[in-house]
Formats: structure tokens, sequence, C-alpha cells
């Protein structure tokens, strides 16, 4: 029997009613029957009688709570657990389903007051701390969250929940080591677990943990091989797979098993399919102007909003209508100011739930949703689902398929996603001519700081990697430790300001009979200091298989040569991209073989790299990466190609490059 539709088995004190009237009762009891044979509306009639009747019995609310969550209906829900609690604050049942309620409808501050108004006399269960956990995690509280969902696990020791929530406030702790473990212990206690299995092999590798990494992939292949029944598959990232290895096939695979659980959770909680008309869009488009809505968290100080701000300012008004729909947090940031001025509306969605803000959407007439998150940090994907819009498309943040027949295209160019790779993605592949990715030429270029500065030797030669620990291989690791072996006095300068993580990279160094010292770590600055420091290094060596994107577009703006070595993957070939769009396509190698010795060359034929830097400076304002009007340009003529099979009656295909003259 479900606790929602029974008694408290807790004696209850005095002063609370457990009975109405039997005109009342009478209707609780029929109620109750009718919803265990799952006639909810008929059931949420009779349970709203008795409480009419005698609505100072809490049960009753809380029952009437219970089935209108069923139904969907969420104020209306929220309303009776409300009433249910307040009759008897000392009934967890009637807090937690609060709770609960108040979470799912993104209400993280009222339910974290809830939590507190329970009856201290009341002992705090398992589940409290759960949900209290929880709640902190979506505050940012990472410590608090931890000691919570530690007390779960004082009470329940094998509790799958409690540890993988854990190894999530700890991973925001930059515990990653600990966070690690905490996924192996979930894999071991449920081998099927594939997100468990997932997260163990990622966050070893935050740490450059790779003592256990064969195993790690055992026991990520076996789990994967358990996913026989998509309805029980738990929910994971696909994006920490992209620096594990380069098979786009796998990054498929697994990006579909996650769409499906998404699309499964957001249809049963809309009570209802997906949209299949769009008519104030069609009206829109008919009078000649294409609304186009972005989805994101990240319109602040973030390098997605660094890269597109420039494009959604110059998006011609005449032919688009440009609307943000941002789901994070104000940072106050200047970029953000400038982002919210670049949209002609800007909706702050971060209090709706994906039912609401698909609604928004479609109210608002948007023909072109793009999703700027994918599965990276507080997707929304789910919005996508219920396809508020006729036509959906990825583009700029992920890199990789999404594997949802909910998003239409994915957006690249002719490096990044050629048309022979059409498998790799369940989207079609709409390719912009010169690369996909903008940049804004208004964005500040400082003078450059100095090596004493950055602390580093003088007259030695710097190799540089700027890209964040968990991409940094134990196979790429081995290979610049052997560049570094071929170049002598040369040094690595690492984005790795955790102290155990650049410890454990001096002990791989030291293995590979590199001293220390030549190994030198850098710390997070703003991003204006990370500019001004990047000219400091002689070459970027970028990692495999997940390779620099943002981070490559900064280097090659300061003047920076980037190394990287292509693969098949998305997340493998965005710097060979970018290299192409600023004329030096010669510095993205097929091997890794070919990627060692074009470095040691670089490196001791000091001619050749100052021809490469030399053309970065001098050319900079006129390489074709960072022109945005052509670019926009480009951009706009995709977006209303995409439109225009839609508004033709056609469905969604391929759509190759054109000619780089912008439409």
């Amino acid at each position: 029997m479900s606790p929602a539709l029974s008694a408290p088995t807790r004696p209850q004190p005095p002063n609370v009613p457990q009975r109405g009237s039997p005109g009342a009762h009478q209707q609780w009891t029929q109620g109750v029957a009718l919803a265990r044979q799952g006639r909810l509306a008929e059931a949420a009639a009779c349970l709203e009688r008795a409480t009419r009747q005698s609505p100072h019995v809490p049960l009753y609310w809380l029952n009437l709570a219970s089935v209108r969550r069923k139904l969907f209906r969420s104020s209306e829900a929220i309303d009776a657990a409300r009433r249910a609690f307040t009759l008897n604050a000392s009934d967890d049942t009637a807090c937690h389903l609060l709770v609960e309620l108040l979470r799912t409808n993104n209400r993280g501050a009222e339910a974290l007051q809830a939590l507190d108004e329970l009856d201290e006399r009341t002992p705090r269960n398992a589940r409290h701390w759960l949900l209290r956990g929880s709640l902190l995690m979506t505050a940012q509280e990472w410590q608090g969250a931890a000691l919570a969902f530690l007390q779960v696990l004082q009470a329940k020791p094998a509790d799958i929940e409690a540890y993988q929530q854990l190894g999530f406030a700890l991973a925001n702790l930059r515990r990653f080591g600990d966070s690690a473990e905490c996924f192996r212990t979930i894999a071991i206690l449920e081998p099927s677990h594939f997100g468990a299995a997932v997260y163990a092999a990622h966050y070893a590798a935050w740490a450059c943990d790779w003592a256990q990494g064969e195993a790690d992939m055992q026991r990520l292949s076996g789990a994967l091989a358990l996913q026989t029944d998509p309805t029980q598959t738990t929910s994971f990232s696909p994006f920490c797979l992209l620096s594990m290895n380069d098979d786009a096939g796998l990054h498929r695979a697994a990006a579909e098993i996650e769409a499906a659980r998404i699309e499964r959770l957001v249809i049963a909680g809309a009570g209802r399919g997906a949209y299949t008309a769009w008519p104030r869009a069609a009206e829109a488009v008919a009078a000649g102007r294409i609304r186009v809505g972005f989805v994101s968290a990240d319109f602040r100080t973030h390098a997605t909003s660094m890269l597109a701000v420039r494009t959604f300012e110059r998006l011609p008004r005449d032919r688009f209508e440009v609307v943000l729909y941002s789901h994070g947090s104000d940072d106050g940031s200047a970029l953000r100011q400038r982002m919210v001025a670049a949209a002609d509306r800007f909706v702050d969605c971060s209090e709706m739930n994906a039912t609401e803000q698909a609604q928004t959407i479609h109210d608002d007439g948007i023909a072109l949703l793009v999703d700027m998150s994918g599965y990276t940090g507080n997707t929304r994907l789910g919005v996508f689902a219920l396809r508020p819009a006729p036509v959906q498309t990825l583009w700029l943040a992920y890199p990789s398929t999404l594997g949802a027949s909910f998003v239409d295209y994915v957006i690249g160019d002719p490096i990044l996603t050629p048309l022979e790779h059409a498998e790799d993605f369940t989207e079609q592949i709409a390719q912009l001519p010169l690369c996909y990715e903008p940049t804004d030429p208004l964005r500040e270029h400082p003078e450059a700081s100095s090596r004493a500065d950055a602390g580093l030797p003088e007259h030695a030669f710097v190799f540089a990697c700027f890209n964040q620990s968990y991409k940094i291989t134990e196979p790429v690791f081995s290979r610049w430790c052997r560049i570094l072996e071929r170049v002598p006095g040369s040094v690595l300068w690492l984005l790795v300001p955790q102290v155990e993580i650049q410890a454990a990279l001096r002990a791989h160094a030291a293995e590979r009979g590199i001293a220390s010292e030549r190994l030198v770590f850098a710390p997070f600055v703003t991003p204006s200091e990370h500019l001004a420091r990047l000219p400091q290094a002689d070459l970027f060596l970028d990692t495999f298989p997940y390779g620099a994107h943002t981070t490559c577009s900064d280097a090659l703006w300061m003047g920076l040569p980037v190394l990287t070595q292509l693969g098949r993957s998305f997340s493998a070939r965005v710097a060979a991209s970018l290299l192409s769009a600023v004329g030096l396509p010669e510095l993205a190698v097929d091997s890794g073989e070919a990627y060692e010795e074009l470095a040691v060359r670089l490196a001791t034929e000091p001619g050749e790299l100052a021809r490469v830097r030399a053309h970065l400076s001098e050319k900079r304002l006129e390489l074709p990466l960072f022109d945005n009007e052509r670019f926009t340009g480009e951009l706009g003529a995709l977006f209303a190609r995409m439109v225009g099979r839609w508004r033709d009656g056609l469905p969604p295909a391929a759509l190759p490059c054109e000619d780089r003259t912008p439409a």
C-alpha cells in the first residue's frame, strides 16, 4: 500500500484528528479504493469532497495531494500537501511529500524551509537526509550536501542513491578521487548501474588516477552490455564518455540510451504527448521573420556566451527574432548584461519545469529552437522532448550527437562533421561552410604578461596545455613526456590548480624519467589574465580524444599555435576545424606518432614556429575564424534553410555547406 494512501504508522499526537465526519470518512474510503484501481480523477473528486466536509483531517489532504500528483496537477498537489503538513507538523510523510513536490517544481528554497519546519521531536530518517542533501546540491551547497548524504549512509550503508549523490557532491568539492570511489562502490553493489561505471571512470580521469583505468573500463563495458531494458536505465551523462575514447559509435549508442530515458520521463511528467502543431511559428515564418529560441544555463560569464554574444547581436532583425531562454543563474556580470541586451526577448526559466518551459516556447511561436547545453551541466534537454518548436537543432556547446529522435539537426562544418560521418549522429548534419564556432572580434586582446609573472623559466621552450585535467589521458601524458625528453630544457605548463592532481602528475612524470620541476602548474585566473598569459607559451599541445575547443580559439586569438590530433569523434575534430579557419591545417595531424614528431620539429627548428606565430599575430583580424560578420551571415542562411524545409512540408535532411558567401 502506498504510504500516501494509508494512515501514518507513527502514533499521532492526541490533538491531530484521524477521522472526520461519517460522510467525509465514507468519501475518503471510496477515494482511496478508486485510487488503488487507477481511477484517479474519480478518486480526486471523492477526496476533495472529504476535505470540504472535514477540512481538519490531515490524512484526507495527504491522500488528495498524492492523487493530484499522479494527475500532474502540481500546483493543487502542493496546496493539498501543505494543508496536510500544516495540520500535523510532526508527520514526516506529509513533510516529505510536500518537499518532493516543491523540488520537482524548482522551488528549492521553499522545500528546504518545509524540511526545517518538521517537528523537532520527529526522528530524521534516511529519506529526510536524502531530500535535504538533494536540495543542498541544487543550491550548490556542496559541503552541507555531502554531510547529509553521509547521514543517509549511516542509516543505510548500501543506499545507491546516497552514494551517487555523495559522489557528485565530492566532485564539486574537487575531491575527484573520493568521488570515483563512491561510484566504484555503486558499480560493485549494482554491476548493471551504467551511470556509476561512467562516473567512476570520469572522476578518476579528473584526478589523473590511472591505476584502475583498465578495471574501470571493464566495469563500464560490462554495465553497457547489461542495458537490455531501456525502461530500467539509470541516469548518466554521455558527455563523460567523450574524453575516454574516440569511438563515435559508442558515443551515439550511449546518448540514445539517455535521450530515450529523458523522453520517457518528460512525456510521463507532462501527462501528454509532444506538440504536433505550431500555428504561431508558422504565422511568423509566413510573414518573413523567423523566431529563433536559444536554450542554455550559461548566458553569463561562460565560454558559450563569450563565443556567441556577437552573433546574437548581429543576426539581422529584419529576418530573425532572437529569444534567449535562460535556466541558469544570473552572475551579474557585464557579459550577462550584454547577453540580455543582445536578445529581442530574454526569458528567465530558472523556476519553470520542463513542461512549463516548453509551453512558454510554444506560445512564443518559436520556429527554430537551439539547444546550447547538450549533456553538459544543468541541461534542459527534456524541454526539447516535448517538441515546442517545429525545427530543433544542436549547436556549439555539446561536441557529439544527442542520440535524440526529437532533435533534427546538428550544426557543424566539413571538417568537424563530414557527411561521410552521418552514421555517428541521430541528427541530420547541417554544415556551415568554414567553421561551426563563432568568435567575438570585440573581445579583449590584452597586452602579454611576462614569464616571470607566470613562474616560467625565461629561456626554456614552453609547451602548454590549458585543457582541464580529465582530458589528460595516460597515452597523451606519456607522449608529452617523450616530447619533453627529446627537447632538452623544455617545460610543460598545465592548468591544474589542485595540489593532489599536481602531485599525481609529478609522480607520473617521474615514472617516465621526467624531473618534477619540468612541470609548471597554472592557477585559474580571470579571462583577461588568462588571455594575457597565453603568449608566454611557445606551442599549445592539445589533448586526445577530447581536444581543445574554446581554449584553442583563445590560444589562436592570442597568437599561440596549437598542435592537435584529428580523430573520428566530434570532440576530437574541433581544434582541426579551428586551425583550418586560421589557415594552419598542417597543425592538425592524423596520428599520435605524427603529433610527437611535429611537436619536436617545431621546438627544435625555430624558423618554422616563428612563421606560424607571425601568421597568427600579423593577420589576426583578417583570419576567417575571427570574421564574425561572415560567420553570422552563414549561420543565418543555414537557419533559413532548416526552417524553409519545414515551411515547405519537407522532413529534415542533411544540409551540405553552400558557398561561403552569406545569403
